[in-house]
């Protein structure tokens, strides 16, 4: 079985649409699992329609954000596979029986993913985001690449839940990037070439530059996860590192904050010097030496100057 695990606050019409996706999934053994955190709009109204269904189960918290809410889904989740489905998303109906036929036949893998639609707010296809794992080198190149590990795109086994833990809420709005490479650092990743789920864009996202400081958060968190793996090779641990700094300084480029970004970028030219003949690196090192408010008259950042003052 598969649980599907919607969290939701104050999205009745959204999380409608969300659920009726995975009640037209081609595969059968599934249940879903909403978790309310607390709405205070007719959500519980608009699913009374589902109340009867078996499969459904509907749970209500007080407002605890979004990682609590997902956590209450698998406290009472009875599915071996986990799936996280936003509450402004849908699964395309042949989701389920992607993911989960290829974990029935990759019975070692921990996740399953596969690819992400994304749309505007009527559906409508942008692009889609393909998963791309390295075989050699799985954990470092996931932080190294555009993150395509993203809910509702991958099914986790249950039992990997014991040795990585849940969603953890001190690394909001990043949580799921940090579950997701949790599970990735202690497992292995299939990757199935076919799209899955459609991720919604609209006003109501998380801004960028709160998913900067949240990916900072868990950048922090997961250097002292990799430094206490002693069990991964000294290599990947090293390699790792490196592409946490990568990232943390290039998060902090686009806040604008030159200083730790350079910082950053320095250290990780210490864990992998050979990068000094990356012109991106070169480059970006430069660029941390011109005031942030220039570089965004020469080139706009993704974060307009109002979001530049905060600190991640």
């Amino acid at each position: 079985m598969v649980s599907i695990i919607i969290p939701t606050f104050n999205r009745a019409r959204l999380l409608v649409q969300a659920v009726e996706s995975v009640l037209t999934q081609t595969f059968a053994d599934y249940e879903i699992i909403v978790a309310d955190d607390g709405s205070t709009d007719e959500t519980r109204a608009a699913l009374a329609g589902f109340a009867q269904l078996l499969q459904f189960r509907y749970l209500y918290q007080p407002n605890g954000g979004r990682s609590t809410a997902r956590n209450l889904g698998i406290a009472n989740a009875r599915g071996q596979w986990l799936l996280f489905l936003d509450s402004d998303d849908v699964l395309l109906p042949d989701a389920l029986a992607q993911l989960h036929g290829a974990a029935v036949e990759h019975p070692t893998a921990g996740m399953v993913v596969g690819q992400t639609q994304f749309t505007d707010h009527r559906l409508r296809l942008q692009r889609t985001l393909t998963p791309r794992l390295a075989p050699d080198t799985p954990y470092p190149a996931l932080i190294a690449c555009e993150f395509f590990l993203l809910p509702g795109a991958f099914i986790v086994r249950r039992d990997v839940l014991t040795e990585v833990g849940m969603f953890d809420p001190a690394v909001e709005p990043a949580e799921d990037f940090d579950f997701a490479l949790r599970v990735a650092l202690r497992s292995s990743v299939v990757a199935v070439q076919a799209p899955v789920v459609q991720h919604r864009m609209h006003d109501s996202n998380t801004s960028p530059a709160k998913v900067y400081r949240g990916a900072n958060k868990v950048a922090r968190k997961h250097l002292a996860l990799v430094a206490a793996a002693v069990e991964l090779p000294a290599a990947i641990r090293r390699l790792s590192k490196a592409e946490w700094m990568r990232r943390l300084a290039n998060n902090y480029y686009e806040l604008g904050q030159n200083l730790p970004a350079l910082v950053h970028y320095l250290r990780l030219l210490r864990h992998a010097p050979a990068r000094i003949v990356d012109f991106k690196i070169q480059r970006q090192i430069l660029a941390c030496l011109v005031p942030a408010r220039v570089r965004a008259r020469i080139k706009p950042s993704r974060l307009p100057l109002t979001e530049w003052s905060g600190r991640a």
